[in-house]
């Protein structure tokens, strides 16, 4: 019972550091879909519900529990990707460090 407890309180604490991290990230590099607060709270209800899946059903699958607590800052990191670079045009021939754009780094 003491396990459980401790392994609950440090997955929360995780989500909550991760929730805190996405809010920060959002507000500084201002991700076009959503708000700072949006982000954060879909982290938050991602990793709680499989907080709370693993510790109500004790047989569910640990893939699927990993799935659901991975699922908030995935859809983030692919938001905000998506935010920083997705104007430029994609060219199915060529790798991105190989694009015609002028870069900070070239000049």
């Amino acid at each position: 019972m003491v396990v459980s407890t401790v392994l609950t309180g440090g997955a929360a604490l995780l989500a909550l550091l991760a929730a805190a991290l996405v809010y920060r990230d959002a507000a500084r590099v201002g991700v076009d879909l959503g708000s700072p607060p949006l982000w954060a709270a879909l982290v938050v209800v991602t990793s709680g519900a499989s907080l709370s899946t693993a510790l109500i059903v004790p047989d569910a699958p640990l893939p699927g529990v990993l799935v659901l607590a991975a699922l908030g800052p995935l859809l983030y990191v692919l938001e905000r990707d998506d935010s920083m670079h997705g104007d430029d045009q994609a060219d199915p021939t060529s790798l991105p460090s190989q694009s015609e754009r002028v870069d900070d780094r070239d000049e």
